[in-house]
């Protein structure tokens, strides 16, 4: 989940360090054990949002580095980049949507939550946690449509 918030494996391993420590001096704050995954993404989505508010964006040069390696050539090449062209249409959608749908898209369909653990996590009422699915589920379908018809690419309605 840390890398599908960050969209980035440097940061992505930060947010979890820090979690788990802000998790450690928090532990006291649990209150049931069977609900812990909630809690930590909980703990997750604060240590996030604090450290987007606090922090100034940075850039990093990187100074002689090498270019990325070209693929072996390989009988899936093609399947790969049809893949890759995939991950790429999603990741643009969700990027297109507003934090609150994206979070909650991903707490469903990635990690698996239940509408009351994601409303625990999101400190929303079920019922808008339902909205939010409803909602990005629909933008989600509606900007992968839009890339297969720039595409050029066209299915019957589903």
């Amino acid at each position: 989940m840390a890398r599908k918030m960050t969209r980035s494996e440097t940061d992505a391993e930060d947010l979890v360090q820090s979690t788990v420590v802000r998790a450690m001096e928090k532990r006291g704050d649990l209150r049931d054990e069977e609900r812990m995954r909630a809690w930590l993404f909980q703990v997750q989505r604060t240590v996030l949002l604090n450290g987007v508010r606090g922090a100034a964006r940075r850039f990093e040069v990187i100074q002689g580095g090498k270019g990325a390696e070209a693929p072996e050539p390989s009988e899936d090449l093609e399947e790969e980049i049809l893949r890759r062209s995939f991950d790429d249409r999603v990741t643009h959608a969700l990027d297109g949507m507003p934090p609150e749908w994206k979070e909650a898209l991903l707490l469903r369909e990635v990690e698996e939550l239940s509408y009351e653990e994601i409303a625990s996590v999101q400190g929303s009422p079920v019922g808008t946690v339902r909205s939010r699915l409803a909602r990005a589920r629909a933008a989600l379908f509606e900007g992968l449509s839009e890339a297969n018809r720039a595409r050029g690419v066209h299915h019957g309605k589903m």
